[in-house]
């Protein structure tokens, strides 16, 4: 059965039921849902990789809002070559290492900023104060919303969090009722980006908002609506999948110290270690895709129009592809990991995310000594099979007047 993630309890369990998946179903019908799910790695990565077969546009059509009437812009997430392709030019640019690197320097800064609200606490929620701001921050500035506005954006991802679509949902989008709670907050996320995309008509300034304005494809601007949406998936992905990096690497060392101290003894390992949190935790749980025809997998034939749920958690613990899956070791090489994604649909923002992470995690482990979960406190996980991220989480750490008193003594 499909677990709902409440503890790190469920999460266990929710890994033995994909064991169990890989080595008995490895394709199977939910006929509750009429939902096909994948399990094993050579399967998911085919999923995922082959759009000829098997589309991210799914069933879904540019859609009316209840609330407004206004037309949904398309997005990167569900579209297809030779779109995807174009498009995705648009905003690529922004994620190469040459321009990433220039980033570097004021991520690091914004980390010691979060680091010096925290060090004299002793006791923080990682998520709100660090794991969320971080990456939150960085995008903006990327986009080039204004400082002031920033504690919107934590609003408007927590309301989008907190709503995993269900399996049903695929095959229902048209005659559903529209969610009033989820389309009120795209309203408020498009009016938003509307006003700031008209100021930056007006005064173009160095930031993505003015070059995706400035943008063409096949000699034409992009639309208003394309345009927002755009804006609303690089907000939203561009630091959902760090804020649980960041997060599940704590959790990571927390329930391996052997790890943790390997990692202080040879700090160069941080970047092999933040792949093994990557495939040992996947932060996505699952793609969907729709096939275009009927396809087989395995020993089993797939119908066209069929929807398939990847499962890229349970694709990164296959034996079959990870020596002994279950254990973490941040030695592990080759780690060819699918947390995120694969071929033309591989997480654009995936550079990004690795860096904030190989910036912050060794700063954060020097500077927090002592870090560990408080066991005082539940965490708090995202609900639902889709995502594997902490909502809160509370840790503990000898807090910087103590460790001062301590070095002195």
């Amino acid at each position: 059965m499909l677990h709902t993630l409440h503890s790190l309890q469920d999460v266990g369990q929710h890994y033995q039921w994909l064991q169990q998946m890989r080595e008995t179903q490895p394709v199977w019908l939910d006929e509750s849902s009429g939902c096909w799910h994948v399990f094993r790695y050579t399967d998911v990565h085919r999923v995922i990789t082959d759009y000829s077969l098997f589309s991210a546009e799914r069933n879904l059509r540019a859609r009316k809002s209840s609330v407004s009437g206004r037309k949904r812009g398309r997005s990167l997430l569900v579209m297809d070559p030779p779109d995807h392709r174009q498009y995705r030019g648009l905003v690529s640019s922004a994620f190469t290492p040459k321009a990433l690197a220039r980033l570097s320097g004021r991520i690091a800064a914004i980390t010691q900023e979060l680091l010096n609200e925290i060090r004299p606490k002793g006791r923080v929620d990682l998520v709100s104060d660090f794991a969320n701001p971080l990456p939150t921050t960085v995008i903006a500035e990327m986009l080039g919303v204004p400082t002031s506005d920033r504690p919107l954006f934590k609003t408007w991802a927590d309301a989008l969090l907190s709503r995993q679509v269900k399996d049903s949902e695929f095959f229902k989008s048209d005659e559903r009722q529209e969610d009033q709670a989820l389309d009120k907050t795209f309203d408020e996320m498009s009016d938003y980006f509307e006003q700031l995309l008209e100021e930056r008509r007006r005064h173009p300034q160095v930031d993505m908002m003015s070059d995706l304005l400035a943008a063409e494809v096949d000699g034409e601007h992009l639309s208003l609506e394309d345009t927002i949406s755009f804006c609303i998936v690089l907000l939203i992905a561009g630091h959902v999948t760090t804020t649980s990096l960041l997060g599940q690497a704590v959790r990571c060392f927390n329930e391996h110290p052997e790890a943790l101290a390997q990692l202080r003894a040879q700090p160069e390992l941080m970047p092999n270690a933040i792949e093994e949190v990557l495939r040992y935790a996947s932060p996505a749980w699952r793609l969907g895709r729709m096939t275009k025809t009927e396809v087989t997998l395995g020993d089993v034939t797939i119908p066209a129009g069929a929807f398939i749920f990847a499962w890229l958690a349970s694709a990164n613990r296959d034996a079959e592809q990870f020596p002994d899956p279950d254990r973490f070791d941040i030695t592990r090489t080759p780690n060819k990991h699918v947390a995120f994604g694969h071929g033309i649909h591989f997480c654009i923002g995936a550079p990004l995310s690795r860096m904030e992470a190989s910036i912050a995690l060794p700063m954060l482990l020097e500077q927090l000594p002592g870090l560990r979960i408080s066991s005082e406190e539940p965490l708090e996980l995202f609900q639902g099979t889709g995502l594997f991220g902490f909502k809160h989480l509370p840790v503990v750490f000898i807090p910087s007047e103590q460790k001062e008193m301590i070095l002195q003594s």
